[in-house]
């Protein structure tokens, strides 16, 4: 078997292939078609509810703290 840059064969213990990792940067060709089946999304579906701000983040970790039943060292 011809050996292809930025295609790696994987091949099971028996020697049959089983899986090709595909270095993209090398095989740019390739994303046009992984996009098409569907492998590659065009752009992630970003839910802003599923994020905090860091003031929510800093109060959260504040809280948190408080709850110890010893308080930290003081820097």
């Amino acid at each position: 078997m011809a050996r292809i840059p930025g295609i790696q064969i994987e091949k099971d213990s028996k020697g049959r292939p089983t899986y090709a990792r595909i270095n993209l940067k090398k095989r740019k060709d390739a994303i046009p078609y992984l996009k098409q089946v569907g492998a590659i999304e065009e752009e992630p579906v970003i839910n802003p509810d599923d994020y905090i701000t860091g003031e929510e983040l800093i109060k959260q970790v504040h809280d948190e703290i408080e709850k110890w039943p010893w308080k930290p060292e003081q820097r």
